[in-house]
């Protein structure tokens, strides 16, 4: 009883580790800057929403995926879950060198600035956790949820958005996917605090900034 119930454990851990993946922070950003009545949301075409949207996805989520898997084939990399420090600096430079492109094309889109936010952030957060992989193992999983969160702590501290039900409903994401990191044995609880210490820290840090 106790296996059958640890299996289903670790299975759930599991989802949550893939429905909340690093790669998919940008998108759901986006989706939930959408989801606001705010003005930065109303000025924007429906045409230019669908462009921006498949420039995130396409950028952040589809050509790293792309170029993890050559990794993969190519035996740079062992796994697609990188369980070695060692194995995560190639992925994490490209994946950094797509964000700092995407942030690029966007400028040429002529968009408030919030739209930049978790594109460039997101660039600063993997770059910052491509220096710490150089001598620690952090939770990249925890850096990424914990950068949604502290983007949207930002953007409310700056009064662009009015959403405390949002930011508690990411905190309570939040420590789902400490729990998943942990139950899968993948990080330990200091590289999983650290994680998301850097991740909110340094994103909300942007915003106000922003």
């Amino acid at each position: 009883m106790t296996e059958i119930y640890q299996s289903t454990e670790e299975k759930i851990a599991s989802i949550i580790s893939w429905v909340l993946h690093p790669m998919l922070i940008p998108t759901y950003a986006l989706l939930l800057i959408y989801s606001h009545d705010a003005f930065f949301v109303m000025i924007l075409t429906d045409k230019l929403k669908l462009i921006l949207m498949g420039l995130i996805v396409a950028n952040t989520l589809l050509l790293p995926l792309i170029f993890i898997w050559m990794m993969r084939k190519r035996g740079i990399i062992n796994s697609y879950q990188m369980p070695e420090r060692s194995e995560r600096t190639f992925p994490f430079v490209t994946t950094a060198l797509f964000y700092f492109a995407t942030w690029i094309m966007m400028n040429n889109l002529g968009l408030p600035g919030v739209y930049y936010l978790f594109v460039l952030g997101g660039a600063i957060l993997i770059a910052l956790a491509l220096i710490i992989n150089l001598f620690w193992k952090i939770s990249i999983h925890m850096v990424g949820i914990g950068g949604l969160t502290g983007g949207f702590i930002g953007l409310n501290y700056q009064m662009l958005i009015n959403s405390g039900s949002l930011v508690l409903g990411l905190f309570l994401l939040s420590g789902l996917v400490g729990f998943a990191r942990l139950k899968l044995n993948t990080h330990n609880e200091a590289q999983v605090y650290v994680g998301f210490i850097v991740g909110i820290t340094t994103m909300a840090g942007i915003t106000v900034l922003l």
